[in-house]
């Protein structure tokens, strides 16, 4: 898959996924399915914010990468400098 989540997405991503785990995680004994649900959510807003890529924005056609990011070339095909002149 190809990445669709931009740098400020996938900050907020991180912080809310690690909020909620924190959550599941601190809630268990009192309320286990809520907490469950809760850490699994986050999980899974953690491997998004990793991996830059969402099933769910894909799904949707949403990519929230900035232009910069967009079209970067990948390292492979950066354009190689020009040598330097002979005088």
């Amino acid at each position: 898959m190809q990445e669709n989540v931009g740098t400020k997405d996938g900050w907020i991503r991180s912080a809310v996924g690690s909020s909620l785990v924190t959550l599941g995680l601190w809630r268990s004994r009192r309320a286990p399915l809520q907490s469950l649900l809760a850490a699994g959510v986050g999980a899974i807003l953690l491997e998004s914010a990793v991996t830059r890529v969402c099933p769910v924005n894909a799904l949707l056609g949403v990519d929230t990468r900035a232009d910069e990011e967009r079209f970067r070339l990948p390292a492979a095909e950066e354009p190689a400098p020009l040598p330097a002149a002979t005088v």
